[in-house]
């Protein structure tokens, strides 16, 4: 979907290249249980409710102003199998049994709480795909991959688009993304 498909406001988008990316590594099937930590405006999660007809997305974001974009673009494109929880993960991440696909676009600083969590409760070969702009929550993630002896593979992406406006074609660069995608090879 594009960007301009959804309904913005200051709260940061998983913009267009890289969620298309980040729903590939996410494999999703039509019955997964997908749950979006840092759900910001909704976009992954939207897209993903979309392709799970028979499957649920739970979105879970702790700001108010993220929380009422994702329920008016769930609205605008007739979502109906999405959860939004308004928490600050781990919280709201109870139900982790069930869920068998993740993605990790925020984590407020709790990354490896959360990873404990779904390390714990998620059952064997649930996907995690987790974006970081950040060095250091790049580094945190690739640190605890490696220490749980997860599978995991990590890439780095940089999108560059011309300036349509401007009189020269110029690229202009966006901020490069880390992008993992990480595999529990363990059972409960």
């Amino acid at each position: 979907m594009k960007d301009s498909s959804f309904i913005r406001g200051s709260v940061p988008m998983t913009k267009e290249e890289v969620r298309t990316l980040v729903l590939s590594k996410l494999e999703l099937q039509p019955n997964d249980r997908f749950m979006d930590i840092g759900a910001g405006t909704g976009s992954v999660s939207i897209e993903a409710a979309l392709r799970l007809t028979e499957g649920q997305v739970i979105a879970l974001e702790r700001k108010p102003e993220a929380v009422e974009l994702i329920k008016l673009n769930a609205e605008k494109h007739g979502v109906v199998n999405l959860e939004i929880i308004e928490t600050e993960a781990p919280l709201g991440m109870e139900k982790l049994e069930t869920i068998n696909k993740y993605f990790i676009g925020g984590s407020g600083g709790q990354l490896e709480q959360i990873l404990d969590l779904i390390d714990r409760k998620a059952p064997a070969d649930s996907i995690i795909v987790l974006t970081a702009i950040v060095i250091d929550t790049m580094l945190r993630a690739h640190n605890y991959f490696k220490s749980k002896g997860w599978s995991f593979e990590l890439s780095q992406i940089a999108i560059s688009k011309v300036d349509t406006q401007s009189a020269v074609a110029i690229l202009k660069a966006q901020n490069p993304i880390f992008l993992f995608t990480a595999t529990k090879t363990k059972s409960i």
